[in-house]
């Protein structure tokens, strides 16, 4: 029996690895995901009452900027996709006993690394605009130009 253990290790250890991956995965978004969903829930719940207690007080409501918020979140979930994706295709270069391991692994972190650069920047980049046309920048500019079109 133990002989046949190891004979099926040996054979087939890349598919149990990326079997057992694949469970640490899924049991971990099982966990998470109610959480987040709960989190969010609460979140979106507490913004309502600070809402509604700024309507019975007469404060004006503040404008809720769901174009930051997008951008942040893709900042935030293309490089942890793009990081999931190449390590996926990592274990199973690996996994598969690839000839090619090194420059096939090189080439996938390296394109994953200008993705999530390239995420985060834009992503960050579009936030600080977004943030100044929310403080009105944008009208001061456009009206210093044309005074200075006019003088």
């Amino acid at each position: 029996m133990d002989e046949s253990l190891q004979a099926l290790f040996k054979d087939h250890s890349g598919e149990v690895i990326i079997l057992a991956l694949m469970l640490i995965v899924v049991t971990t978004l099982f966990v998470l995901v109610p959480q987040l969903i709960r989190s969010h829930l609460r979140k979106v719940e507490w913004r309502h009452m600070e809402l509604m207690k700024s309507l019975e007080n007469g404060i004006p409501l503040p404008p809720d900027d769901d174009r930051s918020r997008v951008a942040g979140r893709t900042a935030l979930l293309v490089p942890m996709v793009v990081m999931i994706t190449a390590g996926t295709v990592t274990c199973f270069l690996v996994a598969y006993r690839s000839e090619n391991v090194f420059p096939v692994s090189l080439g996938v972190w390296v394109v994953a690394g200008v993705v999530s650069l390239a995420a985060i920047t834009g992503g960050v980049a579009l936030i600080g605009r977004l943030a100044q046309i929310q403080n009105g920048e944008e009208e001061h500019e456009e009206e210093d130009a044309e005074a200075q079109r006019f003088d």
